[in-house]
């Protein structure tokens, strides 16, 4: 009808929120947020050399410091815990005045306790404080390391944590109940004399504790042993009472009866008492004993060589980490760039970039002089 009347049809206003966005838009301001797997080689093959350098540099660092560094020297030692049959034997005495003690095997500690006793303080603080023989004379751990603190107590701290951090490795097995020690030292003497001393100190820890327990048993079985004989004479003085009093009982069963309960009540005492003067006695010999309570597996030895550098793996670690830091450092440069127009996608680019690197080969000038010339048709 209004093409007949000849007036134009009205065209709807122009709405900026609905108009699909022009050429120019699109190009200027890409609305895309995915990344592709050729954007990301692009960015690999545009960065290559700072990919590289970071490679081959970290890795460098890592074996110039390899090569650089001091050479260690390790030892090794082993041992197994001895129980003792202190144990049993206060079961045993135990058990005379009907008292229980459930039977724990030996009396010993588990190898995780003297993987703790290794590093505890008090036998580190024994290790510090001794002297050393070493090629330039005796000296204390003090000086070979060349620690220089204010007071002593400064330098006994340092010394023990060089020597819980850098010089000694605990492990335990749980299965033999073996421990075993590694002392890593600069010098092969030192980590001998160290992994030695560190034994001796154990060996006397158990021997003063092994001896303290045997003092205090002693101590409890001699005032037993004093009451129990006080006990067994009131019981004979009583059993022989009787028999002075009542010379015939043949007639008398009470009599007969209080006899033999005097009796039995006197012969109580008198085994009671045998045994804890046997134990007494086993006591004051437990209490000297100066028997070796740890079977060392493994002594000490003289480091024959020096450790290994680890060449390899520090190489490997290196070009690993280098190559990380060159690939953030990559795309932080490559973001940090702008947007770069496309001109064909980026797999064309990313084309267009592999046929530069392989034309600028001198392999490939080499390749295209010897390929023969197709003759016109």
């Amino acid at each position: 009808m209004f093409r007949d009347a000849g007036i134009p049809p009205t065209r709807p206003a122009f709405d900026p929120m609905t108009a699909p966005p022009s050429s120019t838009d699109r190009v200027g301001s890409p609305a895309r947020d995915e990344i592709s797997l050729w954007e990301v080689l692009l960015v690999l093959l545009r960065r290559r050399r700072l990919i590289i350098g970071w490679v081959l540099g970290v890795a460098g660092a890592a074996i110039l410091i390899s090569l650089l560094g001091s050479r260690t020297f390790t030892t090794t030692a082993s041992f197994q815990p001895q129980g003792s049959s202190s144990g049993s034997e206060l079961a045993a005495l135990a058990s005379q005045f009907g008292v229980r003690v459930p039977m724990g095997g030996e009396d010993t500690e588990s190898p995780a306790f003297y993987a703790e006793l290794l590093t505890s303080r008090q036998i580190l603080a024994e290790v510090a404080a001794g002297t050393y023989a070493l090629d330039d004379g005796t000296e204390t751990l003090v000086d070979i390391l060349g620690i220089e603190e204010d007071t002593p107590g400064l330098e006994e701290r340092a010394v023990i944590g060089w020597l819980r951090d850098d010089a000694l490795a605990v492990s335990t097995d749980r299965e033999t109940g073996i421990v075993h020690l590694e002392v890593t030292t600069q010098d092969p003497e030192l980590s001998l004399q160290l992994a030695d001393r560190l034994l001796d100190e154990v060996n006397r820890f158990n021997l003063e504790t092994r001896q303290s327990r045997a003092a205090a048993e002693r101590t409890f079985i001699e005032n037993r042993v004093q009451a129990v004989e006080a006990e067994l004479r009131e019981a004979e003085e009583a059993l022989l009472v009787h028999i002075q009093s009542n010379r015939q009982i043949g007639g008398s069963p009470e009599l007969q009866y209080e006899r033999d309960r005097l009796q039995q009540e006197a012969s109580s005492r008198r085994q009671i008492y045998m045994s804890l003067v046997q134990a007494y006695e086993e006591a004051r010999i437990s209490e000297v004993r100066d028997t070796p309570v740890l079977t060392v597996l493994q002594t000490p030895y003289l480091p024959p060589a020096p450790d290994s550098r680890g060449l390899v793996i520090r190489t490997l670690l290196g070009a690993v980490l280098g190559g990380v830091l060159g690939l953030l450092l990559a795309f932080v440069m490559e973001a940090l760039g702008g947007p770069v127009p496309e001109t064909g996608g980026p797999r064309a680019e990313f084309r267009r970039s592999w046929d530069g690197l392989v034309s600028s080969l001198p392999v490939y000038g080499r390749l295209r002089s010897r390929r023969p010339s197709e003759a016109p048709r």
